[in-house]
């Protein structure tokens, strides 16, 4: 391959692994290349932000590109997508004429290519394989809109009684959909035991009594199993808090929740009696681990106070797993019955 050849590779390479380019011949794609002009960004450089015209459609050529939204009705931006190396930007809204429905921004570094409506519409004209690529594209992302958009339908609202449905699974459909909406927990009362928040299938707030969070999620699995569960599509609960928004995947969530729940079981051996008391043998409590300190010097002062182990399961800011493993530490040189 002669200096030529071998440049002309170089710089349609990354054409070949884009979704919308990648069947084209390689003197098509120096056309393509051509028809646009490489640009440089830098860090946290901005390519186009929501509102903006779609004048230009976008090929990563070297980099990374982060896609944001504003989350909710709480104009908070958040990323949903990161883009590499031949992905296409804003093929869609060049088709439509609608504005930039996201920002799109450089986090490091990226060369993207870039070319401007009136070129694009004209490639279309002069190579029709682009146009049915782009077509076929399109079509099957119709195709699998429409399909979520059914599904959407069928989980708008669900309820049912816990008898005959699991509850692991029922979340993970609810987050496998995508679903946005509250998903509540009652008891053989009728009254809310739970509620958890979802938003496009994370699990972004979660309430049990006095527990919120992640507590409030784990306890929901160390708890009795309620009666009944009902998902309603729509905004989040009047009470939530967006500092309490939950980090964990609802994925982790379910894994953790389940480990929990099998090692309270082997905690909850060693002290059968919820409502015995225990008394500490010290005044002052010596505690190495950082991550549970605070909790562990709020049981050891209700101990003091004579507290037994229901109420402070009722009380205190964790669920019950957290609660016995701390006490699990605190051995018989600590605690005496």
């Amino acid at each position: 391959m002669d200096d030529t050849a071998e440049r002309l590779e170089k710089e349609i390479d990354f054409l070949k692994n884009s979704e919308i380019f990648g069947r084209l011949s390689t003197e098509k794609l120096k056309i393509i290349v051509d028809r646009g002009r490489i640009e440089t960004h830098t860090l946290g450089s901005i390519i186009f932000r929501i509102g903006d015209p779609s004048d230009a459609i976008y090929v990563i050529k070297s980099g990374v590109v982060e896609i944001c939204r504003e989350k909710g009705d709480r104009e908070k931006m958040t990323v949903v997508a990161y883009l590499g190396e031949g992905d296409p930007i804003g093929e869609m809204a060049i088709m439509t004429g609608s504005s930039r429905a996201s920002l799109a921004r450089v986090p490091q570094k990226a060369e993207i290519l870039k070319i401007e409506k009136r070129a694009f519409m004209d490639l279309l004209n002069e190579v029709p394989e682009l146009s049915m690529n782009l077509l076929e594209i399109l079509s099957k992302r119709l195709e699998d809109g429409l399909r979520k958009q059914r599904a959407a339908a069928r989980y708008q609202h669900l309820s049912g009684h816990l008898e005959y449905f699991d509850l692991p699974i029922i979340i993970q459909t609810l987050a496998g959909s995508e679903r946005t909406g509250t998903l509540t927990i009652t008891d053989q009362f009728e009254g809310v035991f739970a509620v958890l928040y979802f938003e496009a299938g994370k699990i972004l707030f979660a309430k049990l009594g006095h527990l919120r969070r992640e507590e409030a999620f784990y306890q929901l699995f160390q708890s009795p199993i309620q009666d009944a569960f009902t998902f309603r599509g729509g905004l989040p609960p009047e009470e939530f808090e967006e500092e309490e928004e939950i980090g964990t995947t609802t994925m982790g969530l379910l894994i953790e929740a389940a480990h929990q729940q099998d090692e309270l079981k082997i905690l909850k051996a060693n002290y059968a009696d919820p409502n015995r008391v225990f008394r500490p043998q010290l005044e002052t409590l010596s505690w190495d681990d950082e991550q549970t300190k605070d909790l562990a010097q709020e049981i050891w002062s209700r101990l003091h106070r004579g507290e037994t182990i229901a109420q402070m399961v009722g009380e205190v800011p964790a669920c019950e797993y957290r609660i016995y493993k701390v006490l699990s530490v605190m051995n018989a040189e600590r605690l005496a019955a």
